[in-house]
């Protein structure tokens, strides 16, 4: 009894743990709020849904899941979301960065995401080596109980940079929304930093779990941080831009109802050879430490599937 009693108590602290996401580059000007803007708004009068607890719906098939402290995990799979269709053995790596290829035919583009931290960028030699696309941290919100929004001060620098030599350009926005309202606040905040500037890519709701640190999303339900997502993604979509969720595996498996955003193309992160999520995602951040030309620090490589777009966004 003592035995099942403690695997229960083992099973409940992972599935409710404090999870960080892959990205590092989200650690500076994150704990404090950072520095902010001025066009911060409020959402204060968004119509966001309110969360709710409803019971997921589920098809009875089971999701295997290799876990580092448990080991074998088996989960029910989500009905009505799309499963990854990739074959592994269609990867292949070339001049460092990975390559997918379906039916002889190449399906997919090489990328990077970059915030401040990877300093003075020389983007022509960033695309000679191969980079087709780049995500680029717009901002973010603070750990902090205030919650303050900053702005990354070399967002802009970069998209103008990279569109100058064609790479294509997306972003991303890193969330610590605990409500709705907040959640579009911060969509809002991200358009703003744009200020009119068009995105290739879809512009990225980068929600993380903070470990190893205190942090204003430690309580937040799954079933909030799944409306929050949502209302995120919505207010994106309704300013002309497309939405997209970045998300480690654990999130994705035990922190979001994915039948609640299966219309949402999702940025999938995990550091391997080979994908092992089970649904479908259109792009894959697989390492942390990347060499490219033009870049003196690491960088995160990303590959993106163009044949698993919702929205035609590669093309």
């Amino acid at each position: 009894m003592k035995r099942l009693l403690c695997l229960s108590l083992v099973l409940a602290v992972l599935f409710s743990a404090v999870l960080t996401g892959c990205n590092s580059n989200n650690t500076q000007n994150s704990s404090n709020g950072g520095s902010v803007s001025d066009n911060s708004g409020s959402a204060s009068d968004s119509s966001s849904q309110t969360a709710t607890d409803s019971p997921v719906q589920a098809t009875g098939g089971k999701v295997h899941i290799q876990d580092s402290i448990l080991g074998d995990i088996w989960i029910t799979e989500l009905e009505g979301v799309p499963h990854n269709q990739l074959d592994n053995s269609g990867f292949s790596t070339e001049n460092g960065l990975k390559v997918y290829t379906e039916n002889g035919n190449k399906a997919s583009l090489a990328g990077i995401d970059v915030s401040y931290n990877c300093g003075d960028i020389d983007w022509k030699k960033v695309k000679d080596s191969g980079i087709d696309f780049v995500m680029v941290r717009l901002g973010g919100r603070g750990y902090g109980d205030e919650g303050s929004l900053y702005t990354d001060e070399k967002a802009l620098e970069y998209i103008n940079g990279a569109k100058q030599q064609g790479i294509k350009t997306g972003g991303y926005f890193f969330s610590q929304a605990i409500t709705n309202d907040e959640a579009v606040e911060e969509a809002k905040y991200a358009v703003g930093i744009l200020n009119g500037l068009k995105l290739d890519f879809p512009l990225a709701y980068d929600w993380e779990i903070i470990k190893d640190d205190n942090a204003r999303t430690d309580g937040v339900s799954s079933a909030q941080a799944t409306e929050c997502a949502k209302a995120f993604c919505d207010e994106i979509k309704s300013q002309g831009f497309t939405p997209m969720i970045y998300s480690p595996s654990k999130e994705l498996y035990f922190k979001y109802d994915l039948a609640r955003l299966k219309d949402i193309d999702i940025w999938y992160c995990e550091y391997a050879e080979v994908p092992t999520f089970y649904y479908q995602f259109s792009m894959w951040q697989y390492s942390d430490k990347g060499k490219v030309d033009g870049i003196n620090s690491e960088v995160d490589l990303n590959i993106c599937f163009t044949n698993v777009a919702k929205y035609n966004f590669f093309y």
